[in-house]
């Protein structure tokens, strides 16, 4: 396919978004399909195999794949499962006659702009931000935020076209010198993990005459030119789109978003954020001739008062990070019409006729957040793991529940049986989503969304949005002190999430939405591996274990893995490391940690962090 060629046919193509959405398939679980209309896999979690017509791709090789419309798209979930993103569309290009003159073979060009192909691997971080991006706007409904998500797939196309030049430029290069194939590399690859020495090994060089040559020709090491590359993008993804920064760290290959914002404060003289708010003054000045800019957006904060509730006094720097995370939410929320109420969620818009009192959950952690919100459910799904040893606050009220099956599994006959107003479920029950909604009025929601936001939304649901504030608050306030305290003792120790699964070791990625609080809400060092992969977690034999060089080592624990852990404690592998040597290990509770996902559980998992690490 000519890049060149495809570039000017989606310059004069008229492009409508028709829907963007995200799918989960099981571990192995099969999907086929003939596709409507021309559409972008977006590999989001796991690993598949996907063909279309007699292309076969690998997703974690090729991170986005395109498939023409009346194509028969089928994927192969690998054991790990496989979550993606659809983002589907139609594109209308002009009559031959019209397309641009320097198009060689227009029927040929036209053909490969509909058909199967895959966009590079190096940005694939970026390409599941952007399409997380587009989703949320696409599931708001309001036509401008719909205008802002096409906005943002022409960004997202102009990438996977800016990554394939740039590919091909590699590929294509004979030059013998070093420091010209590293620029290139470096260039097509800046997300990925680089050191002097892969590129070297890579080049046929070595790292000492690699460090000689850049020296000479550019007067910086090879790693402060990579440092460049990740900077000058990262400046173009703060200018143009409203990505949060930590998902423009991790895009251009920086896992820590702490790290990133120190050293583009110490490159540019600037944090990140204050770059932005820099280059979105000098867009308003420019503008000072139009009214309302669009592509601004508000920075007024409406929040009414209400006695005896939420309040900023004693906790604003707390409150002010809550508001503002909240914020975007806020905007695309509840709406009411015609005394109606309408609730935006994963399948569309629901309407309801008043708020829902009987509320039956499919996913334990929504038990966790509804309590918290003093709403307890008629009914939930069980764990399918011990919960013994949970919090009390949580556990007696789960106790007078009545049992809905799993969260694999829900007993659809006991849910009716229940007379629920409202069934909250997420996407492990896309393929029964009709039987439920045929129950009662039906939510779905993203399982891995931050469960403060998941919180909020409930909260706005009930109308007990300021309960989800103050608790929301009373968290961060115990996250900002645990984070201080670990600074103050100086250090940055790596810190492994892992739980022993059959004759593996599952590794829990920075991505992981539990240990995202270890990685990103307290700073702490992850180990490379855990920021290397693409899913939320992967699978490793034990003799590897001693890689993670972990300082600190956090072991899911349950009645399903306890003999397998207490055997490869037993392995002279786990006796190497240096965590359990200094006996750094801290056996922990699995329900707990990964299954209850509210700030009933989420408070007791920091006090437990706190006493282990303090």
């Amino acid at each position: 396919m000519s890049v060149l060629e495809q570039m000017m046919l989606w310059n004069c193509a008229s492009i409508d978004i028709v829907d963007i959405r995200y799918e989960c398939l099981q571990p192995y679980e099969q999907l086929e399909y003939t596709v409507s209309d021309d559409l972008f896999i977006v590999t989001a979690a796991g690993q598949a195999r996907i063909h279309a017509e007699d292309a076969s791709y690998d997703s974690e090789s090729a991170p986005v794949v395109h498939v023409g419309k009346n194509m028969i798209h089928r994927l192969l979930a690998s054991h790990e499962g496989y979550e993606f993103c659809l983002i589907q569309y139609k594109a209308l290009l002009p009559p031959k006659q019209n397309l641009p003159v320097e198009i060689s073979n227009p029927q040929e060009t036209i053909r490969l702009f509909y058909s199967c192909y895959a966009a590079p691997a190096g940005a694939g971080a970026l390409y599941q931000s952007m399409a997380k991006e587009m989703n949320r706007l696409w599931r708001n409904e309001h036509p401008l935020k719909r205008l802002e998500a096409k906005k943002q797939l022409y960004s997202f196309v102009h990438l996977i076209l800016q990554e394939m030049e740039r590919t091909d430029e590699a590929e294509g290069s004979t030059a013998e010198d070093p420091v010209t194939a590293a620029v290139e590399h470096m260039a097509a690859h800046y997300s990925e993990p680089l050191t002097v020495s892969d590129l070297a090994e890579r080049l046929g060089t070595n790292p000492r005459q690699l460090q000689r040559g850049f020296k000479a020709r550019y007067g910086h090491s090879p790693m402060e030119h990579l440092i460049n590359i990740r900077l000058a993008k990262a400046k173009r993804l703060l200018e143009q789109s409203e990505l949060p920064v930590a998902q423009i760290a991790e895009g251009v290959g920086y896992p820590d978003s702490y790290y990133f914002s120190r050293l583009f404060k110490k490159y540019s003289g600037l944090s990140p954020r204050s770059y932005r708010q820099a280059r979105e003054k000098d867009s308003r000045q420019a503008s000072d001739g139009c009214r309302i800019s669009p592509s601004l957006t508000s920075q007024t904060y409406i929040v009414p008062a209400k006695e005896g509730g939420y309040h900023l006094k004693g906790s604003a720097s707390q409150a002010f990070r809550a508001l503002l995370s909240l914020t975007l939410l806020c905007t695309g929320g509840l709406t009411y019409a015609g005394g109606k109420i309408q609730v935006p969620h994963l399948r569309g818009m629901l309407q309801l006729e008043r708020r829902p009192e009987r509320i039956a959950v499919l996913d334990y952690q929504y038990a966790d957040q509804l309590l918290a919100l003093g709403v307890a459910p008629v009914g939930s799904v069980a764990c399918s793991v011990e919960t013994g040893g949970l919090p009390v606050d949580l556990a007696e009220p789960l106790n007078c529940m009545a049992r809905l099956g799993t969260k694999e599994q829900p007993n659809l006959r006991v849910l009716a049986a229940m007379q629920p107003e409202l069934i909250v479920c997420t996407s492990f029950h896309e393929g029964c989503y009709a039987d439920l909604a045929a129950i009662a009025p039906t939510i779905m929601l993203d399982r891995n969304e931050d469960w403060r936001q998941s919180l909020f939304r409930l909260g706005e649901l009930v109308g007990r949005q300021w309960r989800a504030l103050e608790a929301i608050d009373a968290y961060n306030a115990k996250l900002d002190r645990l984070r201080r305290k670990l600074k103050d003792g100086g250090g940055s120790p790596i810190v492994a999430l892992i739980r022993p699964r059959g004759s593996s070791i599952r590794l829990h990625t920075v991505r992981h939405r539990t240990a995202r609080l270890l990685y990103e809400d307290l700073e702490l060092a992850a180990p490379p591996l855990a920021g290397q992969q693409t899913g939320t977690s992967s699978l490793i034999p034990l003799n590897t274990l001693p890689e993670l060089r972990a300082d600190r080592l956090f072991v899911l624990t349950d009645d399903t893995n306890r003999e397998q852990t207490r055997l490869y404690q037993q392995s002279p592998v786990w006796q190497s490391m240096n965590a359990v040597r200094c006996g750094q290990v801290s056996q922990v509770h699995t329900a707990l940690w990964i299954g209850y996902y509210g700030p009933i559980a989420m408070n007791r998992v920091v006090d437990e962090i706190a006493e282990a690490l303090l």
